[in-house]
């Protein structure tokens, strides 16, 4: 029973870090047709795999009510400044004009639609990663027992993840620092989503970071 627990997880991930990875890095589409494929990939996989290991969709995403919900408010204030506080320290490590002409060209975004992406990456896209890194996979390892290694194995492909979308725009010691700040992060979002017991707490967090880092994107398309 465990292994099949363990499986359909560790498939899934396999799974979507593949498909994404291939459509990032194959095809290079817009921004939309990447949020569909990825839209899509997580509803098969979650749906897939909560129905193979017998569990709903609340519970096997942990959407439950959050515990202590005031107490949250502190992070998803304080996450935006550190964001923006390790955007300013690294800035001349990296190629801004190279991230803007990624934005613009290959992500196809314009000052007219920059706005609704960045909202939809703040709140949809946010809620879309939560559910399927933080949620399915994580929940899967710990009804199997493996709580410890669910956390390990979702942050590494919440990193591998993300590395496709920003690889070309570093040099391989920004490359690594990446992974190892992804890697934290997704580490940092699933303490937020064990200590408030849902999911929600975590995209609360998620979304508010996406803020920040859009406010940044906003910068670059608009000012830069």
């Amino acid at each position: 029973m465990k292994a099949k627990q363990l499986a359909v997880p560790l498939a899934a991930a396999v799974i979507f870090l593949a498909g994404m990875i291939l459509t990032e890095q194959l095809l290079s589409p817009p921004y939309a047709v990447k949020s569909a494929v990825k839209l899509l990939l997580i509803l098969v996989l979650t749906g897939t795999g909560l129905r193979l290991n017998g569990v709903g969709i609340k519970e096997g995403i942990r959407f439950q009510t959050m515990k202590h919900p005031a107490a949250l408010i502190a992070f998803m204030i304080a996450v935006i400044p550190a964001v923006l506080l390790g955007f300013y320290l690294l800035r001349n490590q990296l190629d801004l004009p190279a991230i803007r002409q990624g934005l613009m060209e290959k992500e196809q975004l314009t000052k007219q639609n920059c706005l609704f992406v960045f909202a939809y990456i703040a709140l949809c896209n946010s809620f879309l990663e939560e559910a399927f890194f933080r949620g399915f996979l994580t929940e899967s390892f710990r009804r199997a027992g493996l709580k410890k290694a669910g956390a390990a194995v979702s942050a590494l492909a919440f990193a591998v993840y993300h590395l496709g979308i920003v690889d070309s725009w570093l040099s391989l010691p920004m490359l690594l620092l990446c992974i190892a700040l992804l890697f934290g992060a997704a580490l940092f979002l699933q303490w937020i989503c064990d200590r408030y017991e849902s999911v929600k707490a975590s995209w609360l967090v998620h979304g508010c970071a996406n803020l920040a880092i859009n406010s940044v994107g906003i910068l670059l398309i608009f000012f830069l």
